[in-house]
């Protein structure tokens, strides 16, 4: 490519509440800086209806919106992207997007992208074979498991964590933390245990209780878990020191993160969650479980955070114990979070390490791997269903929909 010709980059996602989406909005406005142009491509029926208008930008586009037909989806996205002459296509966990990299033209080349620790996740990293130019990891565990497990070569793979607007935190940044007789605690986050943990929270303020710390925990949120967490914590919803707020919308979550003192994070597995990234910045507190490659990748145990072993809520009670007597220590240690977080995680930072991985991938030879005819067409294994091929998806849609399975 010329040098500083236009670069458009589609990146498979879905206007809503999450990770994916959060991290392409965010790395939008900054990547554009250098002449990158993202699209966040969202492709067939079942992405439509995930779909949320208030969420999307100029830049979303939403192909096949009608069908469920996976190979149609692959069609209309390959020939959007020659319309729109695009350069490079991250299918991230699009089934119609990385089903379709055998057929994308030559010139368009292939980056992946891993955020998720477990097997599928790394197996959707791997589609599209030789025609994957890059693989970015967004932790050092994700980096090591997929070297060593799943043999992606190191000269193959980069480290690049995402990042968060330092600029939106700065007044959050800037607040005295724990200047109230209470200290204020809270998680942000998805209300489901699998992943994030949610029920852990329970536990642990049982343990605040029993030695009697003075606290608020805000939980701001939605999820299956929900009418669950509710009825655990009754007695102390009641009494007003545990609050449900609902989910908090993506403006308003500096605001969030200014107001508090503590962010329990106990989520079991993770890719680089925002969430902790934006505390971190904000100057929170944070608590974490340790997760190898994860969580201790982003937190410094005892210099800019604290990190437990799963289940461990007697010593999370006991640090917030001393917490609450040692207003001056919080604050040390959130400086500390904030200068760690602008040092690593400033979104600026990631969109040059993803600004030189796109230009080095661009300079390379396209790939030696022949353009596959749509005759040949297989949608991606990763994402094989049960009746594929004998079921349409549609019917099966429609199936689970008035059986009322989710």
């Amino acid at each position: 490519m010329k040098k500083n010709s236009l670069i458009k980059i589609a990146f498979g996602s879905v206007p809503k509440d999450g990770g994916t989406y959060s991290f392409y909005y965010t790395l939008r406005k900054e990547i554009l800086k250098y002449n990158i142009v993202m699209y966040c491509v969202s492709v067939g029926k079942e992405q439509s209806e995930l779909w949320m208008k208030s969420y999307a930008d100029e830049n979303c586009v939403l192909l096949a919106k009608n069908t469920y037909n996976v190979k149609k989806q692959s069609e209309e996205f390959v020939n959007w992207c020659i319309f729109k002459k695009i350069n490079v296509v991250i299918g991230v966990n699009s089934e119609a997007i990385l089903s379709s990299i055998p057929h994308l033209p030559k010139n368009i080349r292939v980056i992946s992208r891993c955020a998720n620790a477990f097997d599928h996740g790394y197996r959707i990293t791997l589609s599209g074979g030789r025609r994957v130019q890059s693989v970015i990891a967004l932790t050092p565990k994700l980096y090591n498991d997929l070297n060593e497990i799943y043999g992606v070569k190191k000269s193959d793979l980069s480290l690049i964590p995402n990042g968060v607007p330092k600029n939106l935190y700065k007044q959050a940044s800037k607040k005295v933390r724990g200047a109230k007789k209470h200290l204020k605690l809270a998680f942000l986050g998805r209300l489901e245990h699998n992943q994030k943990g949610i029920m852990h929270i329970p536990e642990i303020v049982k343990e605040l209780d029993k030695l009697a710390i003075d606290y608020k925990l805000t939980i701001a949120g939605k999820g299956k878990e929900e009418k669950k967490l509710k009825k655990v914590l009754e007695k102390n919803i009641l009494n007003r020191k545990i609050s449900l707020i609902g989910q908090v919308a993506k403006k308003d979550i500096p605001k969030f993160f200014s107001d508090v003192d503590i962010y329990l994070f106990p989520s079991h597995f993770e890719g680089c969650p925002n969430s902790l990234l934006e505390a971190k910045m904000a100057g929170c507190l944070c608590i974490a479980w340790k997760i190898e490659g994860i969580t201790d990748y982003i937190i410094d145990d005892k210099k800019n955070g604290y990190l437990f072993k799963r289940g461990d809520y007697k010593g999370i009670s006991i640090l917030i114990k001393k917490l609450s007597s040692d207003r001056k220590l919080i604050n040390r240690i959130c400086e500390e979070s904030i200068k760690d977080a602008i040092k690593r995680f400033d979104i600026s930072i990631t969109a040059k390490s993803y600004y030189k991985n796109i230009v080095s991938v661009l300079a390379k030879e396209s790939s030696d791997t022949e353009v596959r005819d749509w005759k040949e067409f297989k949608p991606d294994e990763n994402f094989r269903q049960t009746g594929d091929g004998i079921i349409s998806r549609n019917f099966k849609v429609k199936l689970k929909r008035l059986l009322n399975i989710k």
